[in-house]
């Protein structure tokens, strides 16, 4: 396999994907600073994800889960808006490629619905797929239809 005619696997080199994910925080300068942190660490790639909070999880279902309790129960904010600022605003997409084209590594995104598989398509060399997402078929055969790899 190939990324961005990198070859993968076997005898090649380890391809390092700096998983940056939601390390963002927020912000879209702190996003850039870390994809030239990762190019400077040795990195062929940065990694985020693309997600739409209310898609992924229940507001309504963490809220009453009246005496269940989890890690989240502590939060001092709801579920969605914490996870709605780990997500990676679609805008920033063409900003975060670009600085990887600057800092000289490829842009991954791990994309969490049908939307942002498509909103991603022109932007990475390669899918990524989140372990949560890895049995969910018609995910995975809308990236195999874009005719890139897919990790």
């Amino acid at each position: 396999m190939k990324i961005n005619n990198k070859p993968i696997g076997g005898d090649h080199p380890t391809y390092f994907i700096a998983d940056i994910a939601a390390n963002h925080d927020g912000d879209l300068g702190r996003a850039k600073a870390l994809i030239h942190l990762a190019a400077q660490a040795g990195a062929d790639a940065a990694k985020f994800q693309n997600f739409r909070a209310p898609e992924i999880v229940s507001d309504y279902g963490f809220t009453h889960m009246n005496s269940q309790v989890s890690h989240q129960a502590g939060w001092k904010r709801t579920v969605v808006e914490v996870y709605a600022d780990a997500s990676v605003p679609f805008e920033w997409t063409p900003i975060l490629k670009e600085t990887c084209d600057e800092a000289g590594i490829d842009y991954f995104s791990s994309p969490y619905d049908f939307d942002a598989i498509d909103m991603l398509d022109p932007y990475v060399p390669a899918y990524k797929i989140g372990s949560g997402d890895i049995t969910w078929l018609e995910v995975l055969e809308r990236m195999a239809s874009k005719n890139k790899p897919v990790i």
